[in-house]
């Protein structure tokens, strides 16, 4: 883990609820972790994976369960779940039937059935809300797939005990990038590691609007001034420095940015841009990234 990610704050529940094990107790946990994020085409049970993380069936099931308020059987299922509904939602180029094997179910019948028993959708209808449903609607339907806590998911209780910052920040220049998707994950995938150079600004008041209508600019802040085509203004901005590793993380880290501004009685520039900035990025099957997360004040 990099300097940047040790200092961050972690939205990710997985490490919030195995810091408190001891440390061999917590080892086989991220091992068998390892195995269910990183193995989900294999189709692999989560006796299968007990066994090969040196737990036994019956004790990884009830400590499992103890710990992480659902059991493997069922974070499995949700995992997998959570997978498909990114691809669906974010890329229009794989087929649902390559999308159900990579993601460990049998068939895409068998993906079509688990969507519309846990999520209530059809695979169609959640690729069309990648591009015609708002923000807040998408933030919405993921949290059904967020991680159950015992009065709140585990994703917003984290998110809530997020740290923020009050920075004021003088005008910023970028070089924009075109790119016919501006999604982080088309972002990650093309440039990797130098998605750290890069920053998106979206204007606060299309927050409001279908992810089609959304204008964000995806550029790189690293460039002389001389190249710049793009700026923001400067000014205060409310600040969070965030370690994620799902959309759903993704998702409460904004609310959560959102509900602390209303909190602290700060009034938010509808004029101006929700920036974005890459701090660092772990370029693994189950890597995360590094965002700050910067919201116009006035």
């Amino acid at each position: 883990m990099s300097d940047v990610e040790k200092t961050a704050f972690k939205l990710v529940p997985e490490l919030a609820l195995l810091d408190p094990l001891p440390e061999h107790l917590r080892k086989r946990f991220v091992n068998a972790l390892q195995v269910m994020h990183e193995d989900l085409a294999e189709h692999k049970s989560w006796e299968q994976i007990a066994n090969d993380s040196a737990i036994s069936p019956y004790h990884f099931h009830r400590q499992f369960s103890e710990l992480f308020n659902e059991t493997p059987g069922h974070y499995l299922n949700r995992l997998r779940l959570q997978v498909a509904v990114n691809l669906l939602l974010s890329d229009g180029e794989w087929h649902v039937i390559d999308i159900a094997q990579y993601c460990g179910f049998s068939s895409s019948q068998a993906l079509g059935k688990a969507l519309k028993r846990e999520l209530g959708l059809t695979a169609k209808q959640i690729r069309k809300m990648g591009h015609a449903s708002t923000p807040r609607e998408t933030g919405d339907f993921i949290t059904k797939l967020a991680h159950p806590g015992v009065q709140q998911t585990i994703e917003d209780k984290l998110a809530g005990e997020m740290p923020t910052e009050l920075i004021w920040y003088p005008q910023r220049g970028v070089k924009k990038i075109h790119l016919d998707d501006p999604d982080w994950d088309a972002v990650f995938n093309l440039y990797g590691k130098k998605s750290t150079r890069l920053l998106g600004a979206t204007p606060i008041h299309h927050l409001d609007r279908q992810w089609q209508a959304i204008e964000t600019c995806i550029g790189d802040w690293q460039v002389g001034k001389a190249l710049y085509d793009f700026t923001i203004p400067e000014g205060n901005y409310l600040c969070a420095e965030v370690y994620l590793k799902s959309d759903i993380a993704y998702s409460a880290a904004l609310d959560a940015l959102f509900a602390i501004a209303k909190q602290q009685v700060l009034k938010i520039d509808q004029q101006g841009y929700l920036v974005e900035m890459v701090r660092d990025i772990e370029m693994t099957s189950t890597g995360g990234v590094v965002l700050s997360f910067q919201l116009p004040v006035v």
